[in-house]
């Protein structure tokens, strides 16, 4: 034989797989398999082990006819006595099987040729879930496996795992595939804990958790091994996020500001209102980090309404009390120019030079601004992403606030930060998040939380009304409006561009021409001209209009109290925490106060956000919501919505779990910030190659 060819048993044997591999080289995967898993997310022979199954079976084994129990699992085999075919749309084929003991009528679903695979006197095994109908047993879609009089036995009892599938990789197509790939990747998956600290932690070994996910004889052990893979995945998750909160603590530094009581007092001779026991207590908290020689990291968190401008006021005018400069970040234009507008009003009598600064400002505008912000002469610079330019040169940048953190990219909010090692930042939101969120999204942050309104604000009563009652929704603003109170009516589009929606133009001239007639009415949209749209706002609050039609544009820095109406059209056109920000604009005077949701909710996801803004008045609720409907998006790394990165772990049913695997992380980091440790050699791999240079832009919030 030539022995430069390869020897018979070499041709025939797969190639040998590793979790590295690609997916094509899994057993049992071709080229068009390989291209449909990769449409899952599976491209690795580790994304193929790690695709765990979102439900399990319980499966009855083969019984007899009348052994079966309805809406079990279970496999029932005999003969057909007789079948029939329905040929209109949905096309049905019936079958009725009898084993001596009872009968089952099994039912297929547009299934082409079944007459000619199943004919009375034909025997057959049928696999699925049974049913009751009108008095008789009955499978829907079952497996079906045509058998001769000498079958072997059927199959005896089992849990069977269920995976998400699509129209061309069914559960059962999977489950072969990962079960023909694994035992030979259980082999090399490896352990990160010592067996006291499994036992101490009553997990499972990785090993044996991958095997009893896919394969459990129990449900309980099912729901162990999901335990301990949540568990290993939030240990590693905190462990990444607690090195980078060492390094930030310990490495970095910045200039002490002045934060004394002169230039508290000072600053809170500007406003014209007590601040509440809340926005007090940040404030300190503030104060206290600001007072430090590393650099602030401090997330704000807070309701529609509940007073976080002031807050970061505070924070950038400690900085130019200090003799340094602040900036102030907006992620959109409207948003930057709205509170440059509320900053200075509350700076109107301070001798404090502020600045706007927006990529649609004219060269000139731009070119006086950036010059101010480099030689220091503007003490607060409000912008948006135009901060980032490489033009844009601060000369004692101090303080950093960002407002609607999660509109900005993390790597967006790295570079400034980068620009400016040191700077104290002051991150806020207005969308109110989860305490478990929180720990793993901002888990390197301090964190503060305005958890009081104002005193006065009023509930809002917030009600779904069907586009067919449009009408009666416009009679009750008509209503207001005769009670001396004021209306905002919210769009999700300005002009004809989106014809499916009713735009703010054509709202404005039917309203006027229609049931509103008798009352002023206003316009407000984001391509108005910065200096119209100012007139149209103020005309508004000095009641000169009596309804302002409006775009999102009114989502933030809106403070009208005679405003307590709000009917916001197509509200299924906005995401959940959009519409919690608009409904905040009403309900800021001593009158009750309502939003009417216009929507024809078609999906699932649009009546779940309805019902959850008709439902739940408080942010943190809605956040709660928004988090089951939308998805938390990754954690670590840098996509903001859709799936998390964690693979196995629910973060709204895990806090438990999460709070001890954090508990885990900080000791662990504590003991040895720098995981040097030989014990330790393996968990810093893993954060290595999971988080990469991801770790490093975690602080930035």
């Amino acid at each position: 034989m030539d022995s430069s060819q390869p020897a018979l048993h070499d041709i025939n044997t797969p190639p040998a797989i590793c979790l590295e591999s690609p997916i094509e080289l899994a057993h049992g995967v071709g080229p068009r398999r390989a291209w449909q898993l990769r449409d899952l997310g599976v491209g690795t022979c580790a994304d193929l082990l790690e695709y765990f199954p979102r439900d399990y079976v319980e499966f009855h084994g083969q019984r007899t006819i009348a052994q079966i129990q309805p809406l079990k699992n279970a496999t029932v085999e005999g003969d057909i006595l007789q079948t029939r075919s329905f040929p209109r749309r949905p096309r049905r084929f019936e079958a009725l099987l009898d084993d001596n003991s009872g009968r089952c009528i099994l039912v297929w679903f547009n299934r082409w040729n079944m007459e000619e695979k199943i004919q009375p006197g034909t025997r057959l095994r049928a696999t699925g879930k049974i049913q009751l109908y009108k008095g008789r047993y009955q499978m829907v879609q079952p497996q079906y496996q045509l058998i001769g009089p000498a079958a072997p036995p059927g199959p005896a009892a089992a849990l069977e795992p269920v995976y998400p599938a699509n129209k061309e990789l069914s559960s059962v197509v999977l489950a072969r595939i990962i079960h023909a790939n694994m035992n030979e990747l259980l082999s090399q998956v490896t352990e990160w804990f010592s067996p006291a600290q499994l036992h101490q932690r009553a997990l499972l070994t990785r090993q044996d958790a991958f095997s009893a996910i896919h394969r459990p004889l129990s449900l309980n052990q099912a729901y162990q091994a999901r335990r301990s893979l949540a568990y290993h995945e939030f240990f590693i998750q905190q462990t990444a996020i607690a090195v980078r909160r060492y390094h930030h603590h310990t490495h970095q530094a910045a200039a002490a500001l002045r934060v004394d009581k002169t230039v508290e007092a000072r600053i809170r001779a500007l406003l014209s209102f007590q601040l509440t026991g809340a926005q007090d207590r940040v404030v300190a908290e503030i104060q206290h980090d600001l007072a430090q020689t590393r650099p602030m990291n401090r997330l704000l968190q807070g309701d529609v309404g509940s007073g976080k401008t002031i807050i970061a006021l505070f924070a950038m005018l400690f900085a130019v009390a200090s003799g340094g400069q602040a900036a102030f970040m907006a992620p959109t234009e409207i948003l930057a120019e709205q509170h440059f507008d509320t900053l200075q009003r509350y700076l109107s009598s301070s001798r404090v030079k502020m600045a706007l600064l927006t990529g649609g400002q004219s060269p000139t505008e731009r070119e006086s601004t950036i010059r101010g912000i480099q030689d220091g002469s503007i003490g607060i610079a409000v912008a948006t992403h135009a901060l980032l330019s490489d033009a844009v040169q601060f000369k004692h940048l101090r303080v950093l606030v960002v407002d609607e953190q999660h509109k900005f990219g993390v790597r967006q909010r790295a570079i400034i930060r980068s620009k400016h090692p040191g700077v104290h930042t002051l991150v806020m939101t207005a969308t109110p998040i989860p305490r478990t969120l929180a720990m793993t999204i901002f888990g390197d942050l301090d964190i503060s939380v305005i958890d009081a309104l104002p005193p006065g604000r009023q509930p809002i009563d917030t009600r779904l009304v069907p586009e067919n009652e449009r009408e009666k929704a416009y009679q009750f603003v008509a209503g207001q409006l005769k009670a001396c109170r004021q209306a905002y009516i919210v769009l999700p589009a300005i002009d004809e561009n989106a014809r499916e929606l009713a735009n703010a133009v054509q709202c404005r001239d039917e309203l006027a021409a229609g049931v509103l007639k008798d009352f002023r009415i206003g316009l407000v949209h984001g391509r108005m001209p910065r200096e119209e749209r100012q007139q149209v706002m103020e005309a508004f609050r000095r009641h000169q209009i009596d309804v302002l039609v409006a775009t999102t544009v009114i989502e933030v820095g809106v403070d009208v109290p005679n405003a307590c109406v709000m009917v916001i059209e197509h509200a299924q056109q906005f995401g959940l925490s959009q519409l919690h920000q608009l409904r905040g604009r009403v309900g800021r005077g001593t009158a009750a106060s309502s939003c009417l949701l216009l929507a024809q909710a078609s999906t699932d996801t649009a009546k779940a956000r309805m019902a959850a803004l008709c439902k739940y008045p408080g942010g943190f609720d809605i956040a709660e919501e928004d988090l089951k409907i939308r998805g938390m998006g990754e954690i670590v790394g840098t996509r903001q919505s859709g799936r998390t990165d964690l693979r196995f772990a629910e973060l709204l049913f895990d806090a438990k779990l999460l709070a001890m695997a954090r508990a885990d992380a900080l000791a662990l980091v504590t003991a040895d910030p720098h995981l040097i440790l030989p014990e330790h050699a393996m968990i810093r791999q893993i954060i290595t190659r999971d988080f990469g240079d991801a770790v490093a832009l975690a602080n930035v919030g």
